[in-house]
């Protein structure tokens, strides 16, 4: 009985413990080139591949991935609107699959997601909040809506609408959100006029319905 208890206090220990937190942005391996440029190589575990970015300034960049030689990178599309990038954030959420994520003045961002191994981009996606390296998923703000899409493919996998609090753009009322181990989708927001925090764990499919 003893054997039993603690078995299950310790199921419900592990039930209530909190995610990992994502992995921090890694710095880049950064030199200078030629006419005032620097290159940043932010290397995957897989040998000679990685993310490269060759900058005039912190806010004219090229920046791409590449395969043996990063001074031979192949340059993302830029995103509509924009033309050119800031220098990136780096964050490799696995071994081999990064977000490269661009700020682009509060709320706007920009992420690409690199897979080394399968050599695989994403188009650009715009205002994610979390992403799943397990499940290949990642939450965004869309309008009045969190929706849940497909890394690479971006299918929608699930949409959450709520009496959201009022704000000129949804991700300043998500004030939590991740991806649990369990594939739960944990968040905590600001409901109606009175803005009183809400926190729930949902299921979200990995393929649309």
């Amino acid at each position: 009985m003893r054997a039993l208890s603690v078995l299950l206090l310790l199921g419900a220990a592990l039930a209530l413990a909190p995610a990992p937190a994502s992995p921090p942005a890694t710095p880049g391996e950064c030199s200078g080139e030629a006419a005032g440029t620097s290159r940043c190589v932010y290397r995957s575990l897989l040998p000679s591949a990685g993310i490269v970015a060759s900058c005039r300034a912190g806010h004219d960049c090229r920046v791409g991935y590449y395969y043996g030689n990063p001074s031979d990178g192949v340059w993302f599309t830029l995103p509509e609107g924009m033309a050119t990038l800031p220098k990136p954030e780096v964050i490799w959420l696995t071994s081999t699959l990064a977000q490269v994520r661009f700020d682009c003045g509060h709320p706007c961002s920009w992420s690409y997601f690199f897979e080394a191994r399968r050599h695989r981009l994403s188009a650009p996606r715009r205002s994610v909040l979390a992403a799943d390296p397990a499940r290949l998923l990642m939450a965004t703000v869309e309008g009045r809506a969190l929706v849940v899409r497909q890394l690479f493919s971006g299918r929608e996998v699930a949409r959450i609408e709520r009496e959201w609090a009022p704000a000129a753009w949804l991700g300043d009322v998500v004030t939590t959100l991740r991806f649990d181990p369990d594939g739960r989708l944990s968040f905590t927001w600001l409901r109606g006029t009175e803005r009183a925090p809400v926190s729930e764990r949902v299921s979200v499919p990995s393929v649309p319905h």
